[in-house]
């Protein structure tokens, strides 16, 4: 077994052409001479957020699982009594509601089958409200894409409200339930210029506030509610005003959310994760983290599972515990764990110059615990899970768009993978992940590891 230490820099990626200007070797001089001493590359990732990161660092599914489990079950939707119950509930003179998680490609295809099933049963009008999760900017295309799908291949349905996740079960919830009743507010049935729109303010999509495309939609008492999601969200707010002006509250979703009563299907459990791969190499990792954080990471970790893991242990380092030189280094140390995963997060900022000392802090954090691994002969990785893309303030007149997404750094700090003998291939943090386990015991065997040894060929060349 090799100790192994990954510092995330989650939050932090390689800026983009369209950024604004943060990083510079003053501002990190550690990172920027570890850039040029050590193996360094960047690899690739979708991610946008800890959720979707940990999610494929650990399993390596880009999608939901439930997007598979949909998949496998679109011919069957007969066979679930759960949605049986759901139809029973509609009565034949109201509307169905049917937010959509608008998420990708396979949420359109599984919601024409879905509602192929329900006109097998119903014939009331049926209204899709669109829901935008993304936190990404870039995602718009998409977003735009699929919505002209809906409209010009689901004909017999109408687009109502589109709002974004956030915005939908935000706590003031006024003015989507006065649109959602009374049918008041901003509407456009011009797609393509409300998203031009959009993307011009660089409001991201989960933060769009309600407007709609199709009259009609007022939410009447016997009306249906039904929410086609596939990730864990809480509706919370949303349901609470929803549910006063309706006289029941059996509403229903695809999996489960908070603040629904009855879901169709139970979340799939991955076969695939962090957790099973450390079980076949008999290793153990911490995990430090924000106390706020714990549970979610630990739920990718163990598969898409709320368990507690004998491979898997977490460490709080809420107030900046990382400041406390000697207690990292006794972790680090002193420890049982052949993996410490340090889980810093700078997506939390408010403006430029709060990202600017967060990542002096960042810095100099690194600085000692590279001298520590060096020291001590461990292997220090130095990567991100995702790169943030957000607008913020410079100062009280300006704002700048911060933009870290698609690629992060990957800096190898160990004297047997020197720059001599060895050399980085393309990859994404899945990779990233097995080339940890790998460096942890060289007998594991799970998959395409970013670290490779220079042939012959290559030795001369770069000489």
């Amino acid at each position: 077994m090799k100790k192994t230490v990954l510092f995330l820099m989650n939050g932090f990626g390689i800026e983009q052409l369209d950024s604004y200007n943060i990083y510079n070797s003053k501002l990190m001089p550690n990172l920027e001479s570890y850039t040029k001493k050590y193996l360094f590359s960047t690899i690739a990732t979708s991610c946008y957020n800890l959720s979707s990161a940990y999610r494929t660092f650990s399993t390596g599914v880009k999608y939901p699982l439930s997007c598979s489990l949909i998949d496998d079950y679109i011919n069957r939707f007969e066979e679930n009594q759960n949605l049986s119950f759901f139809i029973n509930s509609i009565k034949n003179e109201g509307k169905i509601h049917l937010f959509l998680a608008l998420e990708n490609e396979k949420v359109f295809e599984h919601l024409k089958e879905f509602l192929k099933f329900i006109k097998t049963k119903k014939t009331n009008t049926i209204y899709l409200h669109l829901v935008l999760t993304a936190d990404n900017i870039d995602n718009y295309k998409e977003i735009e894409r699929l919505i002209n799908k809906i409209i010009y291949e689901i004909d017999d349905c109408k687009i109502g409200i589109i709002v974004g996740i956030n915005s939908l079960n935000a706590l003031n919830q006024n003015s989507f339930i006065n649109m959602f009743q009374k049918q008041v507010g901003e509407k456009w049935r011009e797609i393509t210029k409300k998203i031009n729109s959009l993307v011009s303010l660089k409001i991201e999509p989960r933060n769009v506030k309600e407007f709609y495309m199709n009259e009609g939609f007022n939410f009447n008492i016997n009306d249906s509610i039904f929410f086609f999601n596939y990730e864990f969200v809480s509706l919370n707010n949303f349901i609470k005003e929803i549910s006063k002006i309706t006289n029941h509250d059996n509403y229903f979703s695809m999996f489960p959310v908070i603040g629904i009563k009855y879901p169709m299907f139970a979340f799939p459990k991955s076969g695939i994760s962090m957790n099973n791969y450390l079980t076949k190499i008999n290793a153990k990792a911490l995990i430090l983290a924000d106390s706020r954080n714990i549970k979610l990471i630990n739920y990718y970790c163990c598969g898409l599972q709320n368990i507690v893991s004998p491979q898997i242990s977490f460490a709080k380092i809420d107030n900046d515990l990382l400041l406390n030189k000697e207690h990292i280094k006794s972790i680090i140390r002193d420890s049982e764990y052949d993996s410490i995963i340090i889980n810093y997060q700078l997506d939390d900022i408010k403006s430029v110059p709060e990202l600017n000392q967060k990542l002096i802090k960042l810095d100099g954090i690194l600085g000692y615990i590279h001298d520590f691994c060096l020291e001590n002969k461990i292997s220090l990785f130095i990567s991100s899970l995702y790169g943030m893309q957000k607008e913020m303030p410079v100062d009280n007149f300006t704002k700048a768009y911060v933009n870290f997404a698609n690629k992060v750094p990957f800096i190898v700090v160990d004297p047997i993978f020197n720059k001599t003998n060895f050399i980085l291939v393309p990859g994404d943090i899945t990779n990233m992940a097995y080339t940890i386990y790998t460096n942890i015991n060289d007998k594991f065997d799970g998959g395409k590891v970013l670290i490779k040894k220079k042939g012959a060929l290559i030795k001369m060349l770069k000489k």
